[in-house]
């Protein structure tokens, strides 16, 4: 059995001489906007999307041992503008956001050993109004909200170092009823929350009655009712990690464990069943960062490990490749020849040795972000593209297998 392999000297030599040595063989690709963004580095902070622009909210720079209380804005990740250096809100950490009735929430957290159980909400950043000072529920930090089913929800958390597992949903912020005393996951704080498919997640964390980090994953379309999609997702246990949707799937970015920091990428369409999308990226492995989607992007946002507070920004396009299995007995070369003169590139295949038919194969071009663009009936590809990096997917004939996608131009 002998897999399918690419020629990569063309494609590396071209790449180089044009300066884009950025290529995506095994993983998707990350771009840095800002090493070092107007704000201060921290973490266990809240991003939204609000307004056309990313927003960042309080926060922990835990190497200066400062709690934040500013808030920033940018359109783009490279830029940010302080919209408020201090709120009317305490300063806090673990605390969350969320966008809802047209405004930015902040919901909880904590300062100083003081868990808080406040709401407040704003419409542009820099005036916020209490919707209440003592919500219902326990004073807690390190829980999860998400918007869903036009209401506002806080999942789980830490009070006073003792985990919940209990749900609770509001209108307006002010008044709040409980789902569930407690919901069938264990008792956790630092996981994270996603509405995905019709339905609340709650994904991994740290199980405070065992002191466990978990990589379990459930989900709920009342809240009340949970559902255990995986008991063990594929990625290691993990508490204060990333998570947004995006390209119709979830993703989870990094965060750590007791002994270990993680800069891993997962993503996942049903809950179930997770595929790494990359082993490590250019961040570095650290925890209490923000991931969000904006700009058909996904982004991951400052963090924290033992060496530093981050105020670092990044985003993935999401675009990349992933060995699916090998060909049997079909193609044992592909060849790939960049032209930058001509808009064409040529793709040869040969069979295996041992095989005596004519190697058969299926080939198709994705643009950049991920978009079917050309299926070729022959191994000539090219005039009908615009020059650009495109990534070419080979299928095997009998049995038809996926291979690896390579980026060319």
């Amino acid at each position: 059995m002998e897999k399918i392999s690419f020629i990569r000297k063309a494609v590396v030599s071209m790449f180089c001489s044009f300066g884009i040595c950025n290529l995506l063989f095994g993983g998707i690709s990350w771009v840095e906007t800002t090493g070092s963004a107007g704000w201060a580095g921290r973490g266990a902070h809240t991003s939204v999307v609000f307004d056309g622009k990313m927003w960042v909210l309080g926060g922990n720079n835990f190497a200066g041992s400062t709690i934040c209380q500013d808030v920033w804005s940018s359109t783009n990740g490279v830029n940010w503008t302080q919209v408020a250096a201090s709120t009317a809100w305490s300063k806090k950490w673990d605390h969350t956001s969320v966008v809802y009735d047209n405004k930015m929430w902040m919901i909880g957290g904590i300062y100083n050993s003081i868990f808080y159980n406040d709401v407040w909400y704003s419409t542009d950043g820099a005036g916020w109004t209490q919707a209440t000072s003592s919500a219902v529920w326990v004073a807690r930090g390190s829980h999860a909200s998400v918007v869903f089913d036009n209401k506002m929800w806080i999942l789980g958390g830490a009070a006073d170092q003792t985990g919940c597992n209990d749900v609770w949903y509001s209108t307006d912020g002010a008044n709040w009823s409980q789902a569930t005393a407690a919901a069938g996951w264990s008792k956790r704080f630092s996981h994270s929350a996603l509405v995905f498919d019709n339905k609340m997640w709650v994904i991994g964390g740290f199980a405070s009655v065992d002191g466990n980090d978990c990589n379990d994953v459930w989900y709920s379309t009342d809240g009340a009712n949970w559902y255990q999609a995986t008991a063990a997702a594929g990625w290691a246990p993990r508490d204060f990690f990333g998570a947004t949707v995006f390209d119709d799937k979830m993703w989870i970015f990094g965060g750590e464990d007791t002994l270990n920091y993680f800069n891993d990428v997962w993503y996942s369409s049903d809950g179930a069943n997770w595929t790494q999308a990359t082993g490590t990226v250019g961040w570095a492995a650290k925890a209490a960062h923000t991931a969000l989607s904006f700009d058909n992007k996904m982004w991951v946002i400052g963090g924290a490990n033992n060496s530093a507070s981050y105020s670092d920004v990044w985003y993935s396009t999401g675009t990349g490749v992933e060995e699916k299995s090998n060909i049997k007995n079909q193609i044992s070369k592909i060849e790939t020849y960049p032209n930058p003169f001509v808009e064409k590139t040529v793709i040869s295949y040969s069979g295996n040795k041992s095989t005596n038919n004519p190697p058969q194969a299926e080939i198709t071009i994705y643009d950049i972000t991920g978009k079917l663009v050309e299926e070729p009936k022959d191994n000539i590809i090219g005039k009908t593209l615009k020059s650009g990096i495109y990534f070419v997917k080979v299928a095997g004939y009998k049995p038809i297998k996926i291979t690896k996608m390579g980026e060319i131009k």
